[in-house]
């Protein structure tokens, strides 16, 4: 089966032969349906976008025939055996959009927040089923048991503004002078120039701080805390 036949036989099944439809839901310029229908090839990018946006999809039978067919399935196998749509019980259904980046440099008491917009800094990537997030860094330190304990890994969403915060939470504070913390926030309001920093830990000293909101750098909303567990 070509290419150009796999692409016809999913633009049919996902989106009733529209072809527009098609690259809205794989997140790619009409025009690049164009070019795969004309050369008669889906790109590497092509291939990985139809995976992540349909999972359902066998993975063997997209990549047969391309140049890196042997990488995804048995030479063994000959193309008329592979189905294009797999079952739950036999596919593994995340896309790396579930792929959360983990930047084990990036210590949440004194790392360097840039680490989290540049590619480089990530060491590895976790899957945790149900949960996306920005970032995944590790926790040091003791100040916000029980809450978070040293070495627990903690997934943070994306960055949001001071002004954005309703209520109270638990956020990676980033400061102008490169601390990098966990801490409960409590905004003082929009007359104050402070904001309330907590530690959850009331041995913890000092157990708050005054945080002045021009010192303020990146704020980022705690989602989700992986314990460690200790051997």
């Amino acid at each position: 089966m070509t290419d150009k036949e796999k692409l016809q036989a999913l633009i049919e099944k996902f989106a009733n032969g529209n072809q527009q439809a098609f690259a809205s839901i794989i997140g790619v310029p009409r025009s690049n349906i164009s070019t795969w229908m004309h050369r008669g090839s889906i790109t590497a990018n092509g291939r990985e976008a139809i995976l992540d946006a349909f999972p359902q999809v066998s993975r063997e039978w997209l990549m047969e025939g391309s140049s890196t067919a042997s990488s995804y399935s048995p030479r063994s196998l000959r193309e008329a055996d592979l189905p294009m749509i797999v079952s739950a019980s036999d596919s593994i259904h995340f896309s790396r959009r579930d792929l959360i980046p983990y930047f084990e440099s990036c210590r949440a008491s004194c790392g360097i927040v840039e680490q989290l917009e540049n590619p480089e800094y990530i060491n590895d990537y976790v899957l945790i089923p149900g949960v996306h997030a920005r970032a995944a860094i590790p926790a040091e330190g003791d100040s916000m048991l029980p809450t978070i304990h040293d070495g627990d890994i903690c997934l943070v969403g994306e960055e949001v503004q001071l002004d954005d915060i309703s209520g109270q939470g638990i956020y990676l504070i980033v400061t102008t002078e490169g601390h990098c913390m966990f801490k409960r926030i409590y905004d003082e309001g929009r007359k104050s120039d402070h904001i309330l920093a907590l530690s959850e830990n009331p041995a913890y000293v000092p157990h708050a701080k005054m945080l002045p909101k021009d010192e303020l750098l990146h704020l980022y909303p705690l989602l989700h805390v992986v314990h460690s567990v200790e051997e």
